[in-house]
């Protein structure tokens, strides 16, 4: 189970699909084997795991995550959302007085 655990998490990891998500489940892994007394570099990848997991929004620019993170939606707004709101913001502030 373990082996295909990860083999699953770095396949997803290397496609840049569901990155959070794997990253989450790959520190969890890396934490269990710190707490099982493992003297590797399983401290090291919990730390990159968690920057992964921080990371995740950015992470949607590259790899898989980018065709399918806008499919599935995502708590923050899309590039083409941000697009129209930029510019309907610019419309109504190009359009004030003053300006």
């Amino acid at each position: 189970m373990v082996a295909y655990g990860e083999a699953i998490i770095g396949l997803a990891l290397i496609l840049g699909m569901f990155t959070g998500i794997a990253a989450f489940f790959g520190g969890f892994m890396n934490w269990n084997f710190m707490m099982a007394g493992s003297a590797s570099t399983n401290l090291m990848l919990f730390v990159v795991a968690v920057g992964l997991i921080l990371a995740w929004k950015i992470a949607g620019y590259l790899g898989v995550d980018y065709f399918l993170l806008p499919l599935l939606g995502t708590p923050w707004p899309s590039r083409q959302e941000k697009e129209h709101v930029g510019a309907t913001l610019d419309a109504v502030l190009g359009s004030a007085p003053g300006n």
